[in-house]
């Protein structure tokens, strides 16, 4: 997630300032009505145990920072729902076995399944296993209606440094059934603005990109299992981090146009995209500023990247074009110029009934092509425990998918990196049952674009 500088002063008037933002909403309907939660993990990789002492404080600090809120829903229909203090923790996930290295993404894939509830909380869970080579691992998993990745990440620094960076909902906030009305009738003012904004938009908008986009049905046989549960195929390396930014300057490009021209690439490798055609990839922002509380404040852009064929094999023959396009739409968000047509409509959309936005879904589509830079990660994040960790994979997960859920929103892989210290850490998510069926097929494409790039990774 690329991080723009922004600052954002939360209100505290009742009913204002604890209000669920049309993102917050977003990741809760998907929970409540269609039964996919969404959440945010981090794991730690150590080298040596974890003293027990140091993680009964970082759970004691979590819960008393900006992760200890609920969803209380409103009282009248069309009003946002809102937060409420929660600042209780679950007790800590303690593995009985030790894990041999070799498992260790296994055992964070199966933690990452564990049900957060935003509207009973906690909705977060610390887990942790000691590993047979003497090291152990961690992970905090988070709802992502409590916390996007920059929240996750702001919240666990804080809770490792001692540092209180304020939480909502402010404790004297205290709402009433009129607070409740005059928020719907604020909403409804606000879906009628929308809804003629963006009649007005639609009827100026042209598109016209030929890029291959998750609009387009997937070429290639299904495979079978519609309606079995569904773990998508993921694959995380670490590579040194050197390596990685001498191969982006040999290219000209930045650590972040590799990331992107990387992940393209493993698509074009197994088949899910066609060579000499652009890829659509979407780019996350963040959003936050100082001290900002908001459970999610990201929003995003998309650029084209072109493909091409080299001796048979599909590549992204230029990183500097993608600097440049970067920039340019990066710049365009930041300075308020560029179009967003769905943004007119957040406060309609975010009225509606669940039934309504159950039907909505139906239609959605996930991004073919999705990349999220998270940076330099802080090192009080990369040593929560007192400890530095040897690598740090950050992800999202969806959880209670299957094939068939996965086909009809036609994505593609999504991708996220970060650096700590001199390690890069690479996960990739296959998100198309079809061309990424397994961990094993997902990684032999992941090394096999590296190895092009002349970058050395190694799997965990």
């Amino acid at each position: 997630m690329t991080m723009t500088d922004r600052t954002h002063r939360t209100t505290t008037r009742a009913g204002t300032g604890n209000r669920l933002t049309y993102d917050d909403d977003l990741f809760m309907r998907s929970r409540r009505v269609l039964g996919i939660g969404v959440v945010n993990q981090t794991v730690w990789r150590f080298d040596r145990p974890i003293h027990p002492d140091r993680l009964d404080r970082l759970r004691t600090a979590l819960a008393g920072g900006p992760l200890g809120r609920a969803v209380k829903r409103s009282t009248v229909p069309g009003a946002r729902d809102r937060w409420v203090a929660a600042p209780q923790a679950r007790p800590v996930h303690l593995e009985q076995r030790a894990l041999p290295p070799g498992e260790v993404l296994a055992w964070a894939d199966e933690r990452a399944e564990v049900d957060l509830d935003p509207e009973q909380a906690p909705a977060w869970e610390l887990s942790t296993a000691a590993t047979t080579d003497g090291g152990a691992v961690l992970s905090l998993l988070t709802s992502h209606v409590v916390c996007d990745g920059g929240a996750h990440v702001a919240a666990l620094t804080a809770a490792a440094s001692g540092t209180d960076i304020g939480r909502l909902p402010v404790d004297h906030d205290h709402v009433t059934l009129r607070d409740d009305l005059g928020d719907a009738l604020g909403q409804l003012g606000s879906a009628v603005r929308g809804t003629v904004a963006a009649a007005r938009a639609a009827r100026a908008r042209a598109e016209t990109s030929t890029a291959q986009t998750s609009g387009q049905a997937p070429a290639g046989p299904r495979r079978t299992g519609d309606d079995a549960p569904y773990r998508p195929a993921t694959v995380v390396v670490d590579c040194d981090a050197e390596q990685w930014e001498q191969a982006a300057r040999r290219h000209g490009g930045t650590s972040n146009t590799l990331l992107v021209a990387i992940t393209v690439e493993v698509l074009l490798a197994a088949g899910r995209v066609a060579p000499d055609r652009p890829v659509r990839v979407a780019l996350p922002v963040s959003l936050r500023g100082d001290r900002d509380l908001r459970s999610n404040a990201t929003s995003g852009v998309s650029i084209d990247v072109d493909t091409t064929a080299v001796d048979g094999v599909g590549r992204v023959p230029d990183l500097a074009t993608i600097r440049s396009r970067c920039r340019r739409e990066f710049s365009a968000l930041a300075d308020g110029s560029r179009s967003d047509a769905l943004a007119p409509l957040r406060p309609l959309v975010q009225m509606l009934p669940d039934r309504a936005v159950g039907l909505l879904a139906r239609s959605m589509t996930a991004p073919l092509c999705l990349c999220s830079n998270l940076g330099d990660l802080p090192a009080e994040f990369a040593a929560p425990v007192g400890v530095t960790a040897t690598s740090v994979l950050m992800r999202s997960v969806t959880q209670g998918v299957t094939p068939a859920m996965m086909r009809r929103t036609r994505g593609g892989l999504n991708a996220w990196w970060s650096r700590h210290g001199s390690t890069v850490t690479f996960a990739v998510l296959g998100v198309d049952p079809d061309h990424f069926g397994s961990n094993d097929e997902l990684g032999r494409r992941v090394h096999e674009v590296c190895r092009r790039w002349d970058i050395d990774v190694r799997s965990w």
